[in-house]
């Protein structure tokens, strides 16, 4: 007796179903990392089901990473760099996404943030962290989950409320040496997002694109709001413009902010608890 293609493909969904159901019914804690954009990315998850949840924004992670990464040549960034205004290209929703906020901030900015330095080709490499974290929020928020911290180093997104964050001191101490420790903690709520944008771990990487040199107005920027892409998006803005244009900006989107001026001052509307 031949089995028609249709009981096959019924068969394989409730199957499916049937496993996302057991793996909903797994323990309901779980922490796990993974290699992400180029750093490393930790997800803590507390519910039923949250192992599974956790693979799952992990690879959707992994999926944007393999969109936005500008130096695998099959990714949909490194197509778009070759072929430029040559092709219509049909972008996906994902890659539409993040370029419409790119756009946003560089319009805002005045051009501080331009993720075409010098027109040259398209590097999300000061949005594309943010985006793929605030992918896997929504995501989870999709599938229920009530409480978890998806970490980026650079970028992190929060569901539910009490998270503790530290931020790292890049100021110098009398010795010539960097502090090595936390310059304060901020707490993130439901629906908040953290970026952090500091030369202190690939010096000179952050460069104005007006002039082309490197931004030196900061030492360290940390922004948090309601969007992890656009908060990546705007700490490298301020990073680049410096605290004082740099907290107009972040005026214009209902931003707050822990800036660290070159000169070691703190400016501070997140209410951090300092060290």
């Amino acid at each position: 007796m031949k089995v028609r293609p249709a009981y096959i493909l019924i068969l394989l969904l409730l199957l499916g179903s049937a496993w996302e159901l057991y793996q909903t019914a797994l323990p309901l804690t779980a922490e796990r990392t993974a290699a992400v954009m180029g750093t490393t990315v930790r997800i803590k998850i507390k519910g039923a089901g949250a192992p599974h949840w956790t693979s799952r924004a992990i690879w959707e992670m992994q999926r944007l990473d393999r969109s936005f990464n500008r130096f695998d040549p099959r990714s949909e960034v490194s197509l778009l760099n070759r072929l430029g205004s040559k092709a219509r290209l049909q972008l996906s929703p994902d890659l539409t996404a993040v370029l419409k906020i790119a756009e946003e901030v560089r319009l805002a900015s005045a051009g501080a943030f331009n993720i075409r330095f010098n027109n040259s080709a398209l590097d999300l490499g000061g949005i594309g962290k943010g985006y793929a974290v605030e992918a896997a929020r929504r995501l989870l928020l999709k599938k229920g989950v009530k409480s978890a911290i998806i970490d980026l180093h650079s970028s992190i997104a929060v569901i539910g409320d009490g998270w503790r964050v530290g931020i790292r001191d890049p100021r110098i101490d009398k010795d010539g040496r960097e502090k090595q420790g936390v310059a304060g903690i901020v707490i993130l709520n439901d629906g908040d997002a953290l970026a952090t944008s500091g030369q202190y771990e690939q010096p000179g990487h952050i460069v104005d694109p007006r002039t082309g040199r490197p931004a030196d107005r900061c030492l360290s920027v940390t922004v948090v709001a309601k969007d992890a892409a656009l908060a990546d998006a705007l700490s490298t803005a301020v990073f680049v413009l410096g605290p004082v244009d740099g907290r107009k900006l972040l005026a214009r989107f209902g931003a707050r902010s822990f800036i660290i001026g070159r000169n070691g001052k703190i400016y501070d509307n997140l209410s951090v608890k300092l060290r």
